[in-house]
């Protein structure tokens, strides 16, 4: 699967190297190294090659309940095979890197579709199988499940070694509850935690109402009136995937799912 992938995206680079200069007039003016360069119909041959070819996967957590029982959150055997896994398809992209000559990487992506497509495919097939099958989603890349209760610490342990090997992109994050806007303590720890862990990219998510009436804020969990106005028209401010949003309208049934059963890492 790794190779079919790889050559697809080779395969796609080719015909995108074959678009001129001037079909991108913002993107080939100042973001490219050289683009500079280009004439109105050169292709974008010379410098599209610095971008980077993303591998993605989801669904680790699940992948190890299936191979050994556990996920890597709870089993420091399933880790070990975790990271081997991973560390594989790191190897492989560095390998794909050299053939084809371009900039593959592995991806850690929460895949917002695939997640809940690919969870629905596999349930028909299998069945509804504990730890794996039997939820709307599968989990975000390499990291620990959702609902898993375990302290902010623990999570950083056990995902930030895939960091390094997802170097295409990843985020860590922690569910503080309570009112983390007076709080900044709380998110310095996990800003140092993931400091002393090395991990690249992170978020602390916490809720945020605000009635769009009267302005009045707090982080009351599930509010749906505001105590000062009695308005009903509340925006509430949620990370989903690393987006911050106000309204869960637009999503799909599976990243829902995955939102409702998150647990809170720290106290704030």
């Amino acid at each position: 699967m790794l190779e079919i992938t790889a050559r697809q995206l080779h395969e796609r680079m080719e015909f995108q190297k074959t678009a001129f200069a001037k079909q991108f007039p913002l993107v080939m003016s100042a973001l490219w190294l050289g683009c500079e360069k280009l004439k109105p119909n050169d292709t974008i041959a010379p410098v599209i090659n610095q971008g980077t070819l993303g591998i993605g996967f989801i669904g680790l957590a699940e992948c190890l309940v299936a191979l050994t029982g556990k996920h890597h959150g709870e089993s420091e055997e399933s880790q070990r095979l975790g990271l081997r896994i991973v560390t594989y398809m790191r190897d492989r992209a560095q390998e794909f890197s050299e053939l084809y000559q371009h900039n593959y990487s592995v991806l850690a992506t929460p895949a917002e579709g695939l997640a809940g497509r690919f969870t629905r495919g596999d349930r028909k097939k299998f069945g509804i199988l504990p730890g794996i099958t039997d939820r709307e989603y599968y989990t975000n890349s390499n990291h620990v499940p959702v609902y898993y209760k375990c302290s902010a610490r623990h999570k950083a342990e056990v995902e930030a070694p895939y960091h390094d090997l997802t170097r295409g992109g990843h985020i860590f994050y922690v569910e503080i509850d309570g009112d983390a806007t007076h709080n900044p303590e709380a998110i310095m720890r996990v800003v140092d935690m993931m400091d002393k862990y090395n991990m690249g990219y992170g978020s602390v998510n916490h809720n945020r109402n605000r009635c769009m009436d009267c302005g009045y804020e707090n982080a009351e969990d599930g509010m749906t009136v505001c105590p000062k106005c009695g308005s009903t028209h509340i925006d509430r401010l949620q990370r989903i995937t690393g987006y911050l949003v106000g309204t869960t309208d637009r999503w799909n049934r599976a990243k829902l799912a995955e939102l409702n059963d998150r647990v809170i890492h720290e106290n704030s």
